[in-house]
């Protein structure tokens, strides 16, 4: 898929994700698989599958590998209500931590929860396979659109 110019309806981001396999190391590693969208209602579900690569020696997924699915979850709701126009980098993040993440499928929903000017209250959640809250979070974001982004890469000599 060419990468269009922002910003991207709904269905130019569904198409994205279920088109174009270029997905980030991280992303990999951790198993994520994009699963639905609304930008109306301002959510985005994923699917991650991490494994033993990424668990404490307890068995559990390390915490900060927790935080990462979610935090990258809560950024694609927010970019996706931007239109993929820009980034939308974390400025504070709390993670609560329910149960333990065990490896395997785990769904998770970032959700915008108020839109400002230029920073988005977000909010995230991930469940195992049955269904079981495991751990939410709540993060606030900042946009930057694709312009902004030019220009200070430049200033930076970049």
């Amino acid at each position: 898929m060419k990468y269009p110019r922002p910003p991207w309806d709904e269905a130019t981001i569904r198409r994205f994700f279920t088109e174009s396999p270029n997905q980030l190391e991280y992303s990999k590693l951790l198993g994520f698989k994009f699963l639905d969208l609304n930008a109306e209602d301002m959510w985005f579900d994923a699917q991650w599958e991490p494994d033993l690569r990424v668990c404490s020696p307890t068995g559990a997924v390390q915490g900060g590998m927790v935080t990462a699915m979610l935090d990258d979850t809560m950024s694609l709701a927010a970019v996706t209500v931007a239109g993929f126009d820009g980034v939308v980098p974390t400025l504070e993040m709390k993670t609560s931590f329910i149960s333990p993440v065990w490896p395997g499928k785990l769904r998770c929903r970032g959700q915008v929860i108020k839109k400002g000017k230029q920073f988005f209250f977000t909010e995230g959640w991930l469940w195992d396979a049955d269904g079981k809250l495991l751990t939410k979070s709540s993060a606030t974001c900042f946009h930057k659109s694709h312009e902004e982004v030019k220009r200070i890469r430049k200033e930076r000599g970049l």
